[in-house]
């Protein structure tokens, strides 16, 4: 009787053990690590950050009037023109070498003044200028890629 105790003691020991330990096969372990690591390099390889990329810049004309735009160096050296960009029209973007740039946006209506805009420009910095409704620039920076 004495080890009839015991072994239903010791019974009672292995079974709550065995009841409280999981198996899960070694395939669940490796696709539980493999979907953390994609889930690590996905965000990056979507959206890589930008690196070397010259800055761009264009013009979209929701006024009533013709404008031109000119992008030139501090220096004066005009690295691109937009002429005549009719209203309800956009550019492409332009791309150029960074530095120190004016936006000069002419347009040729009497009693319309034109409008310059300097920034430094650099790499992987993208400017969308806008004219609006009423012919003039809106209130806008360059933003980083």
């Amino acid at each position: 009787m004495k080890n009839l105790l015991k072994y239903t003691i010791l019974c009672a020991i292995v079974m709550t053990t065995c009841f409280n330990c999981s198996v899960e096969s070694i395939e669940d372990e490796q696709f539980e690590e493999s979907f953390l690591v994609e889930n690590a390099i996905a965000p990056n390889s979507q959206n890589p950050p930008c690196s070397g990329v010259d800055p761009q810049a264009r013009i979209t004309n929701n006024g009533s009037v013709v404008v031109t735009l000119q992008i030139a160096t501090a220096e004066g050296v005009v690295l691109h023109t937009v002429q005549d960009l009719a209203p309800g029209n956009s550019s492409s973007y332009l791309m150029f070498a960074e530095g120190n740039v004016i936006f000069n946006v002419e347009k040729n209506t009497t009693g319309l003044r034109d409008e310059k805009v300097t920034y430094t420009m650099n790499q992987c910095m993208s400017f969308d200028l806008e004219v609006d409704t009423d012919n003039y620039l809106t209130d806008a920076t360059p933003e980083s890629l």
